[in-house]
């Protein structure tokens, strides 16, 4: 009886093998048009000194890449996020296994006098997490719920750079990381937002901060270029901090999948999407060979009692 069971079982794993080989088959080729559609995107390659805006530019290193606006927008598209206008990316040449997004504001001359509480704005944050996550859900985005500072937001005068790190969650229980930089200007505001995955941040952040260190106001662009009369921004150094909440940069879909994939591996995409398909396929194999060997009386596997 155990002989027949065992081929049964056997017989109906082989009967579904073709259906797994083809929606493995099928996930396979969604993930390697992905790929093929980020990096037909018009990359430009550093070493080279590339634009944000017309306020400031950045001298990207070799080994990191940039998209302008119209690239930007395609790429915020196909990994889950709404497109913009004006946004700029920077990542690294090997696989996305971090990128940043970056756009200036010129929303005016921010006062950088205010007091930053991160307990006061982290329960601010979550306070304004409902309405939210309305507007999230009327543009078919999932909810976002911040979890924790992973870095809490500080300020540095000289530099006159606020930054902050958070840990969210999706409603689909995904986790990301975005390490939110605000780089104050005459005019406004440069946002840069590194999205990254919480076990590899401190990594990420080192090299997003080696490509940042790039980045220049143009000259009379500057944060101590102000001058009596110049356009005044209607909030402080708070407000920056918990508006940013609102305007996370998330990764879903397959290149979720494929973003967490090389985060953990660092490996490039193709090997990704390969070699996940082959092990899936080879451990089914594995396992038909073993219900056989344990079906067939006097087999080289487990005997039948």
């Amino acid at each position: 009886m155990k002989h027949f069971r065992g081929v049964a079982l056997a017989t109906t794993i082989i009967c579904a093998l073709p259906a797994f080989a083809q929606a493995q088959d099928n996930q396979q080729q969604a993930q390697a048009d992905l790929v093929r559609q980020i990096e037909s995107l018009k990359w430009v390659h550093g070493p080279a000194t590339v634009p944000i805006g017309n306020e400031a530019n950045i001298r990207i290193p070799k080994g990191v890449r940039y998209l302008d606006p119209a690239g930007t927008s395609q790429f915020l598209r196909l990994n889950g996020n709404p497109p913009a206008d004006n946004d700029y990316t920077i990542a690294p040449e090997a696989g996305l296994g971090w990128f940043a997004i970056l756009e200036f504001d010129a929303a005016g001359y921010v006062s950088d006098k205010d007091k930053v509480d991160p307990d006061t704005l982290f329960k601010q944050i979550k306070s304004n997490e409902v309405e939210d996550n309305k507007e999230r859900a009327s543009a078919g985005q999932e909810g976002l719920f911040l979890d924790r500072w992973v870095v809490p937001p500080h300020y540095d005068a000289a530099s006159h750079n606020l930054e902050w790190g958070t840990v969210m969650h999706t409603d689909s229980g995904g986790h990301i990381v975005n390490y939110t930089s605000r780089i104050l200007g005459r005019d406004g505001v440069t946002r840069a937002i590194l999205v990254s995955d919480p076990a590899n941040l401190q990594t990420d952040l080192q090299q997003y901060r080696a490509a940042m260190s790039g980045f220049a106001y143009l000259p009379a662009k500057k944060y101590e270029d102000h001058q009596a009369g110049d356009k005044m921004a209607e909030y402080g150094l708070g407000a920056l901090v918990a508006g940013g909440a609102a305007a996370a940069v998330v990764k879903t879909g397959l290149f979720a999948g494929i973003f967490a994939a090389i985060a953990k591996f660092g490996v490039a995409f193709y090997k990704l999407i390969l070699v996940g398909v082959v092990a899936a396929y080879a451990f089914l194999r594995k396992q038909i060979g073993r219900l056989f060997r344990r079906a067939t009386p006097g087999g080289q596997g487990d005997r039948v009692e």
